[in-house]
């Protein structure tokens, strides 16, 4: 248990809690322990590893990848009983029947024997809960009372119908004081112990606010370091001067706030001596990954929004017939004024009036697939519907700028500055 308490930190109490319910040498274990709390804090690591300290017979499934009954059991069965099943196991029926025989045998009354399925909100939709209520019965139903299943899970237990006797075990998210107790551990060893230990704090009172997620927070503190360390080994600066590196670091630290949740790309190449670091930020994937009618529906709704209506017929049709010359002056002025009052509203069927004119030789059918493209990009708000509008021409307005949508139009090799009013 030393070794457990040492190499997770801040986890004492699930440790000693897990320890109170599995690490007893009583061969009645609880029916059903709930394992719950937020992504990457824990639950499943710390659990494995207290199973193979106490040398317990356990199987560990993840419930996302079992997407039949027959895979979810025969898995079970192959990793308790350490040996492939000769008969199938189709239903619970035969999963049952299977465990009552073995327990005769007496292979699993000698031993803590532990069911982990890690996702049960996966298993849950699969299966309508039914396999839910077996497992939690499974101690009952098979009469092995040193059987124990264990549900991890990232959502609470009263978001299932669980009977009243699982015991719930929560592992909460780390606070700013674990993370800088978890990462004095990380800490080089050539390092100083103060010099580390202020760049923890000048780092974790910058990326704390961001995200709490430990294998995110470990990427972009350990990343950022060499960084840190960068003004004292040119001689620059002193290991001592808190102040000098906080102002050399904060710059760096700020702009790897965008790169949180879309990792960095460190590449070694053997004939370059120097590290290339390619942060993938939001702005280089700013082109949204639509299909090909919904790229052309955007880029129609953005001009529906900012051309005014009586432009289309210069704007859209090659053979417009005679117009005055407008004065450019004038021109120039409506469209700053419509740049200042933002997007303006227009109904369906003027959308899908610049749709087929700006499409040229792709002619699309309108079909029911081409207008649950329209509900898409209301979905994704990129387009926003009127409340007030009626069911027969609904009317919209485009949410994302010029920027964005000029990115998509390359996508296509299309220039949506040709059909704007300049």
């Amino acid at each position: 248990m030393e070794e457990l308490f040492l190499n997770f930190p801040c986890r004492n109490k699930q440790i000693q809690l897990l320890n109170q319910f599995l690490g007893k040498k009583s061969r009645i274990l609880p029916p059903l322990l709930y394992v719950y709390g937020q992504a990457a804090v824990g639950k499943t690591t710390i659990l494995l590893e207290y199973l193979k300290t106490i040398k317990s017979n356990y199987a560990y499934i993840n419930c996302i990848e079992c997407y039949t009954n027959r895979l979810l059991l025969e898995s079970i069965l192959s990793q308790i009983l350490d040996e492939s099943i000769e008969e199938k196991c189709d239903n619970f029926m035969d999963f049952l029947h299977i465990m009552k025989n073995v327990s005769k045998d007496g292979r699993l009354f000698n031993e803590t024997t532990v069911i982990v399925l890690d996702g049960i909100e996966y298993l849950h939709e699969s299966t309508n809960g039914n396999s839910l209520a077996v497992f939690a019965k499974l101690q009952e139903l098979t009469s092995i009372f040193s059987l124990c299943v264990i549900f991890v899970s990232k959502l609470l237990p009263e978001k299932f119908f669980l009977e009243p006797f699982y015991i719930p075990l929560h592992f909460p998210q780390y606070t700013r004081d674990d993370f800088f107790c978890i990462f004095k551990n990380y800490k080089p060893l050539e390092c100083d112990d103060q010099f580390f230990e202020s760049y923890l704090n000048a780092a974790l009172t910058v990326f704390f606010r961001t995200t709490r997620d430990f294998t995110e927070m470990k990427n972009l503190v350990m990343s950022n370091f060499p960084k840190y360390c960068e003004p004292v080994e040119k001689g620059e600066l002193i290991g001592t001067d808190v102040n000098g590196l906080w102002r050399h670091i904060v710059p760096r630290l700020k702009e790897s706030l965008n790169s949180v949740y879309l990792g960095v790309v460190s590449r070694q190449n053997e004939s370059i001596s120097e590290k290339t670091e390619e942060l993938i930020t939001s702005k280089q994937s700013c082109v949204f990954d639509l299909p090909y009618y919904a790229k052309y529906l955007l880029i129609a709704a953005y001009l529906a929004s900012y051309n005014s209506p009586k432009y289309d017929r210069l704007l859209f049709l090659k053979n417009h017939g005679k117009q005055k010359k407008r004065n450019i002056k004038s021109k120039a002025k409506d469209n700053l004024t419509n740049e200042l009052l933002g997007p303006k509203l227009f109904p369906l069927d003027r959308l899908l009036s610049i749709f087929y004119r700006i499409m040229e030789d792709d002619k699309a059918s309108l079909t029911v697939n081409l207008m649950s493209q329209i509900a898409s990009l209301v979905e994704l708000r990129l387009l926003a519907r009127s409340g007030e509008s009626s069911i027969e021409n609904p009317k919209y307005k485009c949410l994302v700028g010029l920027e964005c949508v000029d990115k998509v139009a390359r996508t296509l090799g299309f220039n949506v500055h040709k059909y704007l009013m300049e």
